[in-house]
């Protein structure tokens, strides 16, 4: 042994002996408190699945015999209640759940792969980006009852830029889809004429004098004024009569609505309640995309890079597919959630459920599923309250349907891909 090298000091045989027993005894401590952790995730799993089927047992113990056909092909009824039924809330969910969606995930996964592939480079637009990033994450956890009070200021009522919004009245710009027109009664009270008008300033006209107007089945015709004071005696011809109009007749005016009508603003409309609702499921699919993007493998980007690609072809042909199973997840649990929000449609449509049918035109109101609920719900009635159990039936079903037609697509597109 060389005088510089340190002589080895073995271990003690109880030294060792003593460290093999902790190691040991910490390895058994270990083990048994993953096992208790394990058995503790599987009691709050098996806990939380019995909540879900006790409530779902009670719904359908409750709502079971309000399940028929009238339920899914009649309206909302006061007099007939019995009879009542919820197709009109179901368009209107579908409605503005297609709204929201054709809002929402263009510009949320756009969004996405701006923030998360074209990432700035300098100092202020690094500042920039980093806190769009923030506010986005905060905006996920904002109760939606605001954003319900956001809509309501900026889609509805349009900050009254355009004019307030008053009962009976038209204010704001109508861009397309109206054509208005008076609607007088003639001398027989079953014939009422239009006269077309470009405005609808005024609300009321009275006849004056005898010329042309649209006829029941809006052809063109032409019409005679009668005059009580005048001493002529009422016609009594029918024909006439379906042609006479007597002097200072009012006539109120009357709007017909094509699908695409479209003023500004939105005022209480469907379109309004899509975009709402948009806005509350927008920082849901931001943050999953950019998971979904996060995810894909970065050699991809720097081989597609380094064949020459550019940094939009890398991602459409790249990133983009490879990140659409992410993307769909977050767009399923974003549209389940649209789906089933009450609190921004009470804010912006309001507690209206007495509608025989679906949206018309786009600034046509609507109800939705989960306020028919709620205001079934509140009634004192059993009925009301048996019809709002199935009702809610009606309600997981097609989510449970349109979940399972999203996962399906899903699972097709990323066998595809691997393909």
């Amino acid at each position: 042994m060389r005088p510089t090298d340190k002589p080895k000091t073995e271990i003690p045989a109880a030294l060792r002996s003593q460290d093999s027993a902790f190691l040991e005894k910490n390895t058994r401590r270990r083990k048994q408190l993953s096992r208790w952790f394990y058995v503790v995730c599987i009691m709050v799993a098996l806990i939380s699945v019995a909540i879900l089927a006790l409530l779902i047992a009670s719904i359908v113990y409750q709502g079971q015999s309000r399940l028929s056909t009238d339920l899914l092909t009649r309206s909302h009824s006061e007099l007939d209640i019995e009879r009542s039924g919820m197709l009109p809330s179901i368009l209107g969910s579908l409605a503005v759940c297609m709204v929201c969606a054709a809002a929402a995930l263009p510009l949320g996964i756009g969004t996405a792969v701006f923030l998360e592939e074209f990432q700035p480079t300098s100092r202020f637009l690094r500042w920039w980006h980093g806190f769009i990033q923030i506010n986005i994450s905060n905006l996920a956890g904002v109760p939606s009852i605001v954003y319900g009070l956001l809509g309501l200021t900026v889609f509805v009522y349009m900050f009254n830029v355009f004019g307030k919004i008053t009962v009976n009245e038209y204010s704001g710009w109508e861009l397309m889809g109206a054509t208005h027109s008076y609607q007088v009664l003639t001398l027989d009270p079953k014939i009422a004429v239009k006269i077309p008008t470009d405005s609808a300033d005024v609300q009321r006209i009275r006849m004056t004098g005898p010329g042309y107007v649209l006829g029941p089945n809006n052809e063109w015709m032409q019409i005679e004024i009668w005059d009580p004071k005048s001493g002529d005696p009422r016609p009594r011809d029918p024909s006439k009569r379906r042609r006479t109009v007597k002097l200072g007749q009012a006539g109120s005016l009357q709007t017909e609505k094509a699908w695409y009508y479209f003023r500004l603003p939105f005022d209480k409309s469907f379109l309004a309640a899509g975009l709402t609702l948009a806005l509350v499921i927008l920082p849901i699919i931001i943050i999953a995309s950019q998971e979904a993007l996060r995810a894909v493998s970065p050699s991809l980007r720097e081989a597609s890079l380094g064949l020459g690609a550019t940094r939009w072809q890398t991602v459409k042909n790249i990133c983009l597919p490879a990140a659409i199973p992410g993307i769909m997840t977050g767009a399923i649990l974003a549209m389940g959630r649209a789906i089933g929000e009450a609190a921004p449609i009470l804010v912006v449509l309001g507690s209206l459920v007495a509608k025989s049918t679906g949206p018309k035109h786009l600034m046509d109101n609507a109800v939705t599923m989960p306020v028919l609920i709620y205001e079934w719900a509140g009634r004192p009635e059993p009925e009301f309250q048996e019809l709002a159990a199935a009702a809610i039936i009606v309600l997981l079903v097609i989510l449970l349907a349109f979940n399972s037609i999203a996962i399906y697509l899903r699972h097709r597109v990323q066998s595809d891909s691997n393909v």
